[in-house]
């Protein structure tokens, strides 16, 4: 699957997979889905889903949860990615941290 989003910067098209990669030419045969978000509205919609992510996550914090050491720091770490995933994002782009 191939995106093409609306840049109003450039009042150009830009395309991109679903694993980030840009193409300055869009591949013979394939699917686009117009991604017709602002950027605005692209990073909201990105900071929602990492809330999620970080929600379903929080009970790996708590003292009394039955995990080892090591996995408690894992999701931590994993935690702390997700918390830092908007410090660096293209708004059309997102490659979210692979949980533990």
């Amino acid at each position: 699957m191939i995106y093409r989003i609306y840049d109003p910067q450039t009042i150009t098209f830009a395309y991109f997979d679903e694993y980030g990669e840009a193409y300055a030419v869009l591949p013979d045969g394939a699917d686009v889905e117009e991604r017709p978000l602002t950027e605005a509205q692209a990073l909201n919609a990105v900071r929602a889903v990492r809330n999620a992510k970080l929600v379903d996550s929080d009970y790996t914090q708590l003292p009394d949860v039955t995990i080892s050491p090591e996995r408690v720091e894992e999701w931590r770490l994993y935690r702390q990615q997700l918390r830092d995933i908007t410090d660096a994002l293209q708004w059309n782009v997102t490659t979210w941290p692979a949980k533990p």
